[in-house]
C-alpha cells in the first residue's frame, strides 16, 4: 500500500493534463458537434441505468448520427465497478473499434469510463497492477465526461474499482478526462436529491483537501478550494429547492469541478476512506454517508484542524467576524450539519451494524494511509466515529 509520501512525490511531478470545459446551457449538444468537428466517427457511450430510462442522451445520439457518426451505448448499474464490469465494457468498446469514450452520468459511471479508457491503451498491465498512485504507464483512449450529478469525479485524477473484498484506488494524471460537460439543463431533468448527495460528497472532499497537511504544498489548489467551498453553502439549498436559476445551478456544478481539480494533487482524507466502505457495505449513496461521517471526523481531528476550519468558516460566512478560532471552527462543523438538514439528507446512519465495523475499519485505515491525514486514523477513533454515526446529533 502506498503512503502520503508516495502521493506527494508523485503529485509534485504530475504533469498538468489539459482539460476542456464546456460549462453552459446546451453544452451537451455542443459536445456532439465538437466530436463531429474532430472527425470522431465511432463513439462509445457509457451511461447509468437511470439516464438510459429517462432518454437523456437521445438527442445527442441523433445529432451524432445525423453528422455521419455512430454511437454505441453501454449501460452501467451504478455500483463501484469491478474487474468483470470493466473488462466486459472494454471488450465491447474494442469490438466496435471506437475512437473515443463518452461517460454520461454520476461518479461511478465516470469511474467506469476512466478505467476502460486507460485499460484499452495499457493492456499489457492487469487492473490489479495499475492500482495505487502513478502506476498507469500510458494515457488512455480520449475520454469525454458529461457529469449529471457533479461529485468532482469529472475533474479528478482518481478512480475506484473493486479488487475482491477491497476497493482499490487508482490515482494517475492519465485518469483526468480530456473534456468535461457541465450542463444545467441536464441536472434540472434529474431528481434533485441526487445532486444534493453528490454535492455533499464534493464538499466533504473539498474540506478534507483544504485541511490536509499536503495542501500547503499547492497554494493554487488551496485558492480553488476557498472559491469552491463558499459556493456549496450559498447555492446548494437554493438549487435543491429550485430557487437558484440556471446561473445558480451552474455555480453548483463548478464548485465540485474546482474540488476535483484540487484533489488531483492533494488527495482525500479519513472521512473519504470510511465513507466508501460504509456506503459499499450497505449499498448507500456515498454522499449521504460522507455527510454524516465528515463532521464526526472533523470533531475527532479538532485540535489539529481548528485553525483551517476557522478559515473556511469565515470564507463561507458561517460565523461572525469577532468569533474566536475555536468558535469559528465549530461553526463550520455545525454549518455542514445544518446544510444537510436543509437539503433533507439524513443526519444518521441507523442501518450501520456494529458487528460489521471490524472489516470496515480495517479496510478504511489501510486506505487512509495513502492520504495526508491531519490525525492518524486508528481502530479506536474509527469505531467511535461509526458508533456516533448511528444516531443523529
Amino acid at each position: 500500500m502506498t503512503s502520503s509520501k508516495s502521493l506527494l512525490r508523485y503529485t509534485k511531478k504530475m504533469n498538468d493534463q489539459r482539460q476542456e470545459l464546456l460549462a453552459n446551457e446546451g453544452a451537451f449538444s455542443d459536445l456532439a458537434q465538437l466530436l463531429l468537428d474532430r472527425g470522431v466517427r465511432r463513439i462509445f457511450l457509457i451511461s447509468g441505468k437511470q439516464t438510459q430510462r429517462l432518454k437523456l442522451y437521445d438527442s445527442f445520439v441523433e445529432k451524432l448520427q445525423a453528422g455521419g457518426a455512430r454511437c454505441f451505448v453501454w449501460a452501467h448499474t451504478g455500483k463501484t465497478p469491478d474487474r468483470g464490469t470493466i473488462e466486459a465494457c472494454a471488450e465491447e468498446c474494442q469490438t466496435y473499434n471506437c475512437e473515443a469514450i463518452v461517460a454520461f452520468g454520476g461518479g461511478k459511471v465516470i469511474d467506469v469510463g476512466k478505467m476502460v479508457a486507460v485499460w484499452l491503451n495499457n493492456t499489457d498491465k492487469s487492473l490489479y497492477q495499475m492500482r495505487g498512485i502513478g502506476q498507469i504507464p500510458r494515457k488512455g483512449l480520449p475520454l469525454y465526461v458529461v457529469s449529471t450529478t457533479c461529485s468532482g469525479a469529472e475533474s479528478s485524477a482518481c478512480s475506484l474499482a473493486h479488487n475482491e473484498r477491497q476497493i482499490s484506488t487508482y490515482y494517475s494524471e492519465y485518469l483526468v478526462p480530456d473534456a468535461v460537460v457541465l450542463d444545467p439543463d441536464l441536472v434540472l431533468r434529474l431528481p434533485m436529491e441526487n445532486m444534493a448527495a453528490a454535492a455533499m460528497l464534493a464538499l466533504s472532499h473539498a474540506t478534507e483537501a483544504f485541511i490536509s497537511p499536503l495542501s500547503k504544498e499547492f497554494p493554487a489548489d488551496r485558492a480553488n478550494l476557498l472559491i469552491a467551498i463558499p459556493i456549496f453553502f450559498s447555492f446548494l439549498e437554493k438549487s435543491y429547492k429550485h430557487g437558484a436559476g440556471n446561473d445558480g445551478y451552474l455555480q453548483m456544478m463548478m464548485a465540485p469541478y474546482y474540488t476535483g481539480v484540487a484533489t488531483r494533487r492533494i488527495g482525500f482524507g479519513p472521512a473519504h476512506s470510511l465513507s466508501i466502505y460504509v456506503s459499499e457495505k450497505y449499498s448507500e449513496t456515498p454522499g449521504k454517508v460522507s455527510a454524516v461521517i465528515l463532521p464526526l471526523v472533523l470533531e475527532n481531528e479538532f485540535n489539529e484542524v481548528k485553525e483551517e476550519l476557522a478559515v473556511l468558516a469565515r470564507a463561507a460566512h458561517l460565523c461572525s467576524a469577532r468569533a474566536t478560532t475555536e468558535e469559528a471552527a465549530r461553526a463550520y462543523i455545525s454549518g455542514i450539519r445544518s446544510l444537510c438538514r436543509r437539503v433533507d439528507i439524513p443526519a444518521a446512519l441507523p442501518f450501520l451494524k456494529l458487528e460489521d465495523s471490524g472489516d470496515i475499519i480495517k479496510l478504511a485505515i489501510l486506505d487512509a494511509k495513502q492520504w495526508g491525514c491531519p490525525k492518524k486514523l486508528n481502530p479506536k477513533s474509527a469505531l467511535s466515529i461509526l458508533k456516533k454515526s448511528r444516531y443523529s446529533e
